[in-house]
C-alpha cells in the first residue's frame, strides 16, 4: 500500500469515527433533554397543586395572612401555567425536530434566572448571609445548567435528527485497516446440468471427425505394435 493510499485510509477512518462520536453525543443530549423536560413538567404540576391549595386554604379559613396566601397561590399558579406551556412547546419541538419551539422555554427561564440572581444579590447586600442564600445559590446553579443544556440542544437541532445506532467501532477500524485482498479469477468450470438441460451444447462436426480419425489411427498403431511384439517372441 502506497503512502498516499495509507493517508487516504486514515483520513476516511478519522472522518467515520468523528461522525460516529458526534451522532452518539447528539443522541445522548437528546435523551437528557427529554428527561429534563419531564422533570420540569412534574415540578410544574407540583407548583400548580400548591398554588391551588394555598388559595383554597386562604378562602376557607379565616387567617391573618390571608391576602399573602392568595397572592403566593396566584403566583405559583401563574408560574406553573407559563412554565408548563413552555415545556409543552419545547417537547413538541423535540418530537418534530423544530428548534423554534425551544425559544419560549429559553426566554422564560432566562428571565427566571435573572430574577433569582437579582433576588440573591439584593438579599446578600441588605441582609447578612443566611441559610436560605445557600438554597438560592444552588437554585441559580441548577437553572443555569438547565438553560445551558437547552442552548446546546438548540444548536444541535440545526443538524439532522440523530438516530440511535449501535456501532461496533472495532469492526469499523478493522475493516479500514485490513489489507485489500485481490481475488484471482476462477478457472472455467463445466456448465451445470440445470443450465444445459434445455439447451445442450453444440459441437463442431469437423472437430468431432478429426477426433474420431485420430482415435482410429492410435488404435491401429497400437495393434500393429502388438503384432510385431508377438512375432518377435515366436521367432525366439
Amino acid at each position: 500500500m502506497s503512502r498516499s493510499a495509507t493517508m487516504e485510509t486514515l483520513r476516511d477512518l478519522s472522518s467515520v469515527l468523528w461522525t460516529i462520536r458526534s451522532n452518539q453525543e447528539a443522541a445522548r443530549v437528546l435523551r437528557t433533554t427529554n428527561s429534563l423536560l419531564r422533570t420540569f413538567l412534574f415540578f410544574d404540576i407540583c407548583y400548580l397543586i400548591s398554588g391551588i391549595a394555598l388559595i383554597t386554604m386562604a378562602l376557607t379559613n379565616q387567617l391573618d395572612s390571608r391576602d399573602k396566601m392568595i397572592m403566593f397561590g396566584g403566583l405559583f399558579g401563574v408560574f406553573a401555567s407559563v412554565s408548563a406551556l413552555c415545556n409543552s412547546l419545547a417537547s413538541h419541538g423535540i418530537r418534530t425536530w423544530r428548534r423554534n419551539f425551544l425559544l419560549p422555554w429559553m426566554l422564560f427561564f432566562l428571565i427566571v434566572l435573572v430574577l433569582l440572581i437579582m433576588h440573591m444579590g439584593h438579599s446578600l447586600y441588605f441582609q447578612r448571609a443566611q441559610w436560605r442564600h445557600i438554597f438560592l445559590f444552588f437554585a441559580n446553579i441548577v437553572v443555569f445548567s438547565c438553560w445551558r443544556h437547552m442552548q446546546k440542544q438548540f444548536i444541535l437541532m440545526a443538524l439532522p435528527r440523530p438516530h440511535t445506532v449501535v456501532v461496533d467501532v472495532e469492526a469499523v477500524v478493522r475493516e479500514y485497516l485490513s489489507p485489500v485482498t485481490v481475488h484471482s479469477p476462477l478457472k472455467d468450470l463445466p456448465p451445470k446440468y440445470e443450465d444445459v438441460e434445455d439447451f445442450p451444447p453444440q459441437y463442431d462436426e469437423q472437430t468431432m471427425i478429426s477426433t474420431e480419425n485420430q482415435t482410429t489411427t492410435d488404435r491401429a498403431s497400437a495393434d500393429s505394435t502388438t503384432v510385431q511384439n508377438e512375432q518377435v517372441q515366436t521367432r525366439q
